[in-house]
């Protein structure tokens, strides 16, 4: 292969290269994958005659700077169609080379994966330039392990960044990119040397808010979900026409980020759009239209839709029989319901209503070896629509103590861990979803008994503020992302049957 001028040449006064291969190329993806550390302002520009690839710009290049084009997997041979892989091209505006470098590795800091494709931004220590306002004085992009390596530096000492974006301007745009930094300075040394600077990268919470998304499902159901939890959030709705106030019943979820209502609807075939004001606590108010002449089912009344806490007839062992309604229930008539136990009719103790009239337990004190039967007569349950009940029957029995499995979880701490730190245990299901957890500080020993059969996962947030969840990193404020540990393996919880597991979390970053 020939270089002209030359590869490694010093004192490079000109505005372009070329590269002769033995064969004939063809190259793709060139915007993408070719990297200039440091970088230029524009892309150069690329042409091929015969062998030749020829690469030009027009940028003013730095006095006394090693300058780096790394053509990734861009340049792929027209026969074979093999990538000619690690191809650079180095040269010096100086009268010399810089030998030195900076490795690292580029992970997620809400998983641990490693990020591939993440760009590695490094400035110079003396600089005031930042990745929200000045793009890198060096930078390259993690490999598919999430790993890099930047040659070719001058010894110094720099400021490390990662950054994982869309637009690949090399500017932190904030959310949702994800950024991650180094705190305090880096030096760049020896190439062979074995020194790892570890980046982990994460979402800062989106200080502005928005509405992320709309939709309604079902008559008089509208939901609102923010990009963003809320203070205190209000909505209300107004007939578009008739600027009236209507009636409406509203839920916000536990992270406080989505806000569900029912509605009561005007009973005119004209109706067709209602407008949603939307406040908090805070300066946010926002404005959202909801239209129905493109989904008139959304007008029609549905039926009330019963289900319950039971699965395959069996309710667990010391929980309540509970009934799920689809909308917020304003009546009950108790004397429609038939409670059986064994045959028998029974009173439960209470009727308790939760989750805004949204579900109703049954409270009793139910026995293992006994037979339950729950019917309600149609009318028993009125919804907030004036919507009546059909007929429910609930057949059921509780579950056999043997049915279950039991998790017993040593934790011992690592050496580097901080013994006073609070951390948190948590147990998840295969959605992910968090249903037991226990907080700690050094070791633990501690068992989950009545697990339901299934695989679980298990995973530590070291809570260094103490607030009891995981908290992402705040940037303009140099806060790190809390630490997390994964449990290496899958369990599987099976019946009658005690898993047990040993673990010592750490982190990438210990």
């Amino acid at each position: 292969m020939y270089y002209q001028p030359p590869l490694f040449t010093t004192e490079f006064d000109s505005y372009g290269f070329e590269m002769e291969f033995d064969e004939y190329i063809r190259v793709n993806g060139y915007s993408s994958q070719l990297i200039v550390s440091p970088p230029l302002k524009k892309l150069p520009e690329y042409s091929l005659r015969g062998k030749k690839l020829i690469i030009t710009w027009t940028d003013t290049l730095l006095p006394n700077t090693t300058y780096q084009f790394n053509f990734g997997q861009s340049v792929v041979d027209v026969n074979e169609g093999n990538v000619n892989t690690d191809l650079i091209y180095v040269f010096s505006t100086g009268d010399y080379i810089d030998s030195l470098s900076i490795s690292g590795k580029v992970v997620s800091a809400k998983t641990n994966v490693p990020l591939p494709a993440a760009a590695v931004l490094i400035y110079r220590a003396e600089a005031d330039s930042l990745p929200t306002t000045s793009p890198p004085d060096y930078f390259t992009l993690t490999d598919a392990s999430g790993n890099f390596k930047i040659k070719y530096l001058p010894e110094g000492d720099f400021k490390i960044f990662a950054l994982k974006e869309e637009n690949s301007n090399y500017i932190y745009n904030g959310p949702p990119e994800q950024i991650g930094f180094y705190d305090g300075r880096v030096f760049s040394s020896l190439n062979d040397s074995t020194d790892i600077i570890l980046l982990p990268a994460f979402i800062e919470k989106d200080t502005t808010q928005y509405i992320a998304s709309q939709k309604s499902t079902d008559y008089g159901y509208y939901e609102i979900a923010f990009n963003t939890s809320t203070i205190n959030p209000d909505v209300q709705f107004y007939d578009v026409e008739t600027d009236k106030k209507l009636e409406a019943v509203s839920q916000i979820n536990i992270a406080k980020d989505t806000i569900k209502s029912w509605v009561s609807l005007p009973d005119r075939d004209n109706f067709e759009e209602a407008v949603v004001y939307i406040r908090d606590d805070t300066t946010f108010a926002d404005t959202a239209f909801w239209y129905f002449e493109t989904n008139p089912k959304y007008k029609e009344k549905a039926e009330l839709k019963i289900s319950s806490n039971t699965t395959a007839n069996k309710l667990d062992l010391e929980k309540s029989l509970t009934l799920d309604f689809s909308n917020p229930i304003v009546d009950l008539d108790t004397s429609l319901v038939y409670f059986m136990e064994d045959s028998v009719q029974i009173f439960p103790t209470e009727f308790k209503r939760l989750n805004l009239n949204r579900q109703i337990s049954v409270s009793y004190p139910y026995k293992a070896s006994s037979k339950y039967i729950f019917n309600a007569k149609p009318g028993a349950f009125v919804d907030v629509f004036g919507i009546y009940s059909d007929t429910v029957s609930i057949s059921f029995n509780l579950r056999d103590s043997e049915f279950y499995g039991s998790l017993s979880i040593a934790i011992s701490a690592a050496e580097k861990n901080d013994e006073n730190e609070n951390k948190i245990l948590q147990v998840l299901d295969d959605q992910g979803k968090i249903i037991a957890e226990r907080t700690y500080t050094k070791n633990l020993e501690t068992t989950f008994l009545r697990m339901i059969p299934g695989k679980y996962k298990l995973q530590v947030i070291f809570d260094e503020n103490d607030n009891g969840k995981w908290d992402t990193g705040v940037y303009r404020n140099k806060i790190q992302p809390e630490r997390l540990s994964f449990y290496p393996e899958e369990i599987e919880v099976r019946s009658n049957w005690e898993f047990e597991v040993e673990w010592t979390p750490t982190t990438p970053f210990d």
